[in-house]
C-alpha cells in the first residue's frame, strides 16, 4: 500500500511539473476527441420509426451531451456538415475569401468514432375506457428507445467499448376523448434519459472512474460534478489485476478484476467525489481501483 501512495504521489508530481510548462491551451488541446457518426437505424424498425428518429434532436442531443460533459472535444461526422465545410472549402480555393480559414486538410481527426445504433423505438398512445363511467378514458402517451454503441478505435480499427442504452418515458391520465398524437414532450423526455444515459456510459468506458485515495471506508475517485455523478448513486468496485494476454495473437485483452465491495456517493465536488463504502473489505482499496455502475 505505502509504495502505491508513493508512485501515486510521483505520477501526480510529474503531472504538475508537466502542466507548468504548458502553454495556456493546452488543456482543450489535450482532449479526448470523438466523433459520433450518422445514426444507423436497425432494418427491424418500422418506416414510420425509422423516419422518427431521423428527424429528431437524437444526435445533436447526443453530440452537445458529449461536448457539455468538458471531457471531449467532438468533431462533427454528419454528412450535411460536412458537406457544407466541403463547400466553404471550395469557397475558400476561389481566390474570393480573404484569411486561412477553412483549408482542405485541415480538419480534425478523431481518435474514436462512436458508432449509435437505434435498435428498438416506439412512440404513440395508448387508450382504454374506464369501466361504468361514460366518455371517460385512460389514456397514456409512451415513448422508448433502445440504442447500441460501439467504441472503434480510428487509427488500428479495434472496438474498445460497448454498451447499450436505453430510454423512456410515459405520461398516464385520464381523459374525455381519447382521439389525437402522442405529446412530443414524451419523446423529448425519452430521448434526453437515453441522451443522459448515453454521456455518463461514453465517460465511464473511456475514462473508468477510478479511486485518487482511500482513508478506511472513505473513497475519493477521479470524477466531480461534471462526471454524471449524483448524491446516493451506488457502485461497484474492483480491484485490477494482471494484464489478460491472449497467447496467440498476443493482445491485450484487459485487466482481471476482483469485485471487492460496494460504495455509495456521499458528495460530489467540482473535480473529485467522496463515496463510502457499504460492502465489502476496505483493506483491499487502494488508489487504481475502478469503480462501475452495476448493470441494470
Amino acid at each position: 500500500m505505502k509504495q502505491t501512495f508513493v508512485k501515486a504521489a510521483l505520477l501526480v508530481s510529474a503531472c504538475l511539473l508537466g502542466a507548468m510548462s504548458l502553454p495556456a491551451n493546452a488543456e482543450a488541446l489535450a482532449k479526448y476527441r470523438v466523433a459520433i457518426p450518422d445514426l444507423v437505424i436497425s432494418p427491424s424498425l418500422s418506416a414510420s420509426a425509422a423516419k422518427t428518429v431521423s428527424q429528431s434532436s437524437l444526435q445533436s442531443d447526443m453530440e452537445a451531451g458529449v461536448r457539455n460533459s468538458r471531457k471531449f472535444d467532438v468533431v462533427s461526422r454528419n454528412a450535411a456538415t460536412l458537406n457544407a465545410i466541403r463547400a466553404e472549402q471550395q469557397f475558400a480555393k476561389s481566390g474570393l475569401a480573404a484569411g486561412d480559414a477553412a483549408q482542405e486538410g485541415q480538419l480534425s481527426n478523431a481518435q474514436s468514432l462512436v458508432q449509435v445504433e437505434v435498435q428498438n423505438f416506439s412512440f404513440g398512445r395508448s387508450a382504454k375506457k374506464v369501466p361504468n363511467i361514460d366518455n371517460k378514458y385512460r389514456v397514456s402517451d409512451y415513448a422508448s428507445i433502445e440504442l447500441g454503441v460501439k467504441i472503434v478505435d480510428t487509427t488500428t480499427g479495434q472496438i474498445t467499448g460497448a454498451f447499450n442504452v436505453k430510454g423512456k418515458a410515459s405520461s398516464p391520465t385520464v381523459v374525455a376523448n381519447s382521439v389525437g398524437s402522442a405529446s412530443r414532450t414524451i419523446l423529448d423526455k425519452a430521448l434526453e434519459r437515453a441522451v443522459g444515459s448515453f454521456v455518463d456510459q461514453l465517460t465511464d468506458t473511456i475514462f473508468p472512474i477510478m479511486v485518487i485515495q482511500a482513508k478506511g471506508k472513505r473513497l475519493y475517485v477521479n470524477r466531480g460534478n461534471d462526471g454524471g455523478m449524483k448524491v446516493g448513486d451506488t457502485f461497484i468496485v474492483f480491484l485490477p489485476g494482471e494484464d489478460l494476454i491472449d497467447p496467440v495473437t498476443g493482445e491485450n485483452l484487459g485487466s482481471e478484476e476482483e469485485e471487492i465491495g460496494t460504495a455509495k456517493v456521499t458528495r460530489v465536488n467540482p473535480k473529485f467525489t467522496i463515496v463510502e463504502m457499504t460492502k465489502g473489505d476496505t483493506a483491499l482499496v487502494q488508489p487504481g481501483c475502478i469503480l462501475r455502475r452495476p448493470v441494470k
